[in-house]
């Protein structure tokens, strides 16, 4: 009877003593961080680190540097060469080249931001799933305690039991989800700030509530602050100039060269894809990129007619990377604003799952409770998956505006922010 006994306990505790024990979690970080020590750190704190240490910055900043000296350059030319007949038209370009770099520079810092508050955030959130799922699990673990076999035989018959475990495991299988998650996330943290080599210490949220952003502003407005300031747009528009006066310069170049250097044998047109490459999940389609040869070769006419259709093309570019970052920004702020109402839509179902828990902790689990249970537990991980939903997407708008739109973040109602089950 005793091993009849002990295998039903076995069973519903869900071990298996054949298998070893998963690392812990702090086995886990040892093993993949070199023992690097935690430190706390708030938000700004790590924007202000990534900004000193991200090389996707530096290497931009580098890059402006290389076309500030290529301007120099050109504007620097002496003798012979100050009597070159697209002389003007090359130093224009030099300047348009530089605000290419600009605008590179600025995206890549905007970016960097983007993905510090990404990770930063989704650390937060995992944190408070895990210590959520933590005190579920051990809710679960207790439901049953005093109970004894007659009473635990009882609920297998009516069908509590069946619904304990699958909640239990269920619950079980979302706290390793969260814990890892949160380790992740901290350790992409460290990559975004520059990395372990530049930090020496492994970033810790200070923040364990999940902020709410205050979004105020149209769909309308939205658009015109990406219109005027996102990189991508203004790379297409510098892009533009530059294959224009390009066409302008090998309409002048001299008749008997048979090899005509363009713009880019003086700077380099390392400009990235117009739009960026999509993020997330959803269909976009594909960007048309800025296209300029080192030289034009043939006779003058042919060159000439190569540049014009070079220009065409800078135009095109232009045209696709306005109507797809359009198309970004709308599916952005639709996206912001249906969260918003689903957040609302599950605020009472929310406060009904917590009373759940707060009842199965206090009180043995009834028949009802052992019924519903399981719904509650997945109904408050993604209601904690909206509000983080929310946050990034916030997140996102700021990027795609180049960081002219700067949206608060405020504490978040108790009754939003409180999905605790207890004790």
């Amino acid at each position: 009877m005793m091993s009849i006994v002990l295998l039903f306990s076995l069973t519903l505790a869900g071990q298996d003593p054949n298998l070893p024990p998963p690392l812990t979690l702090r086995e886990l970080e040892k093993e993949i961080g070199e023992d690097l020590p935690d430190q706390q750190v708030t938000l700004s704190q790590c924007l202000a680190v990534a900004m000193e240490n991200q090389p996707r910055i530096q290497a931009a900043m580098a890059s402006l540097r290389a076309a500030e000296a290529a301007r120099r350059g050109i504007y620097s030319l002496r003798g012979i060469a100050r009597l070159s007949p697209d002389l003007k038209i090359r130093r224009e370009q030099a300047d348009h080249g530089v605000e290419v770099a600009q605008a590179v520079l600025d995206q890549e810092t905007e970016d960097t931001r983007y993905a510090v508050r990404r990770a930063y955030l989704t650390a937060v959130y995992a944190g408070i799933q895990a210590e959520r799922l933590t005190k579920l699990v051990k809710a679960l673990d207790m439901a049953r305690e005093d109970k004894g076999l007659a009473g635990i035989i009882i609920e297998e018959f009516a069908g509590v039991g069946t619904r304990l475990r699958m909640a239990k495991a269920k619950a079980r299988n979302n706290q390793a989800v969260a814990q890892v998650g949160r380790l992740k996330a901290r350790f992409l943290l460290l990559e975004e700030m520059g990395g372990k080599s530049a930090l020496g210490f492994l970033p810790e949220p200070a923040d364990s509530v999940l902020p709410k952003p205050a979004v105020s502003l149209t769909l309308q407005e939205f658009e015109s602050l990406v219109a005027e300031h996102r990189g991508e747009r203004r790379l297409a528009r510098e892009g533009r100039e530059i294959a224009s006066l390009e066409l302008e310069a090998q309409r002048r170049a001299l008749p008997f060269r048979l090899i005509s250097n363009s713009f880019a044998s003086f700077a380099g047109n390392n400009a990235p894809p117009v739009p960026t490459p999509e993020r997330g999940g959803e269909y976009r389609p594909g960007a048309i990129n800025l296209e300029m040869p080192s030289n034009f070769g043939g006779p003058k006419r042919d060159r000439v007619d190569r540049a014009a259709a070079l220009a065409e093309r800078a135009k095109l570019t232009e045209n696709t990377t306005r109507n797809l970052t359009n198309l970004e920004s709308r599916v952005t702020y639709l996206n912001y604003r249906e969260t918003e109402r689903r957040i609302q839509a599950d605020k009472a179902a929310i406060g009904e799952a917590r009373l759940i828990f707060n009842r199965v902790t206090r009180n043995p689990m009834t028949y009802l409770d052992g019924l519903l249970l399981g719904d509650s537990v997945g109904l408050l991980v993604e209601y904690e998956e909206l509000r983080l939903k929310r946050a990034l997407i916030a997140v996102e708008m700021m990027r795609e505006t180049c960081g002219f739109l700067e949206i608060p973040f405020i504490q978040p109602s108790p009754d939003e922010a409180d999905t605790s089950i207890g004790g």
